[in-house]
């Protein structure tokens, strides 16, 4: 079972490991990313970074998508991991289920625009945004799991 959806352009990171881990005590993190799925460095990277508790998947956006429709995580708690808004919309053209995702880290970089603290957008990933808003999916922009929910439906609309 997924108990976290999350958007961060930094992947597995202090936040996702101490301040969402500690919350939620999951049993897996899935990576679903294609670039660091093809890179044997950067797969151990990432996986070395997660506590020996917590099961490591990292895998394509496609091999996520089947693994996840299959059931394969459904005994677990789950926390699934994309990079950009697009993975997310991929996914859910895979046939992956979503209704909340959590977007905790797009960082600044130029040509994006505040949103919240932890979120910059640019005009494509607003459009991206705009569409998953559309689908029904509720975008719930925190950081970490004690900070004030902010729903950023109505932000990138």
């Amino acid at each position: 079972m997924i108990v976290l959806f999350r958007i961060d352009d930094r992947l597995i990171h202090g936040q996702v490991i101490l301040g969402w881990g500690s919350a939620l005590k999951p049993d897996r993190i899935v990576l679903a990313d294609d670039e660091v799925a093809s890179n044997d460095w950067e797969k151990n990277l990432y996986a070395s970074s997660v506590p020996p508790e917590i099961k490591v998947s990292i895998l394509s956006l496609t091999e996520a998508a089947a693994q996840i429709k299959r059931g394969i995580f459904d005994t677990e708690k789950v926390i699934l991991l994309v990079r950009h808004p697009r993975c997310v919309v991929a996914l859910m053209d895979l046939g992956v289920s979503v209704g909340e995702v959590n977007v905790g880290g797009m960082h600044y970089r130029d040509g994006r625009e505040k949103v919240l603290d932890n979120v910059y957008v640019d005009a494509d990933e607003r459009a991206i945004m705009r569409d998953l808003v559309k689908r029904g999916v509720t975008l719930d922009g925190r950081a970490l799991p004690g900070s004030r929910a902010a729903t950023l439906n109505s932000r990138v609309v």
